[in-house]
């Protein structure tokens, strides 16, 4: 009994401090935290998509894999598929992620991947807890939206190192290891 009373005081002043932190920032202290995280990864992937030069950007480690280029452009069509459909963010006016395959320019490809993780950023930031909280079907299982957010930012990882390794087998050292 003397435990639990003497824990009481403890939790009310760790939900006190926890909900001033958030109020403070005015955002859920989950979404300041993921933006932080994305970023430094988001920044990353940029730096080293516009490392790659124009040749470069055409490289594929085999016949039928992805090139850079093609790589980058399913980064941004992931960014706005998932922030469309599971984050609940509506696509900008003649934004069409089905048809970004069809895009051979690099320098328009890097300028989809920013605009795809600004509208990602967007999209987290507006979100206070209770669109976190709102349960959704992510791809065909039960989460939240903030399992979608997560989502997004481990398909961001995943093609970040996908892109290293094919900067490191094509010659390109990457911009923050110089």
């Amino acid at each position: 009994m003397k435990l639990r009373s003497a824990l009481l005081p403890i939790l009310l002043i760790a939900g006190f401090v926890t909900n001033s932190f958030a109020a403070h920032h005015g955002k859920p202290l989950f979404v300041q935290t993921y933006l932080k995280s994305y970023t430094a990864e988001t920044d990353k992937l940029i730096s080293l998509a516009e490392a790659f030069s124009d040749e470069g950007m055409e490289w594929r480690p085999a016949e039928g894999i992805r090139s850079v280029r093609e790589a980058i452009l399913h980064v941004a069509q992931a960014n706005y598929g998932i922030g469309s459909r599971f984050l609940g963010k509506k696509l900008p006016e003649g934004v069409n992620p089905r048809e970004f395959r069809n895009i051979t320019s690099n320098s328009e490809a890097i300028a989809l991947l920013k605009s795809s993780i600004q509208f990602v950023k967007d999209a987290i930031g507006s979100m206070d807890e209770a669109a976190l909280a709102e349960e959704i079907k992510l791809f065909g299982q039960d989460s939240n939206r903030m399992g979608a957010a997560i989502a997004v930012g481990g398909h961001a990882y995943e093609h970040l190192g996908q892109l290293i390794a094919y900067a490191r087998s094509s010659g390109v050292v990457p911009p923050w290891s110089q």
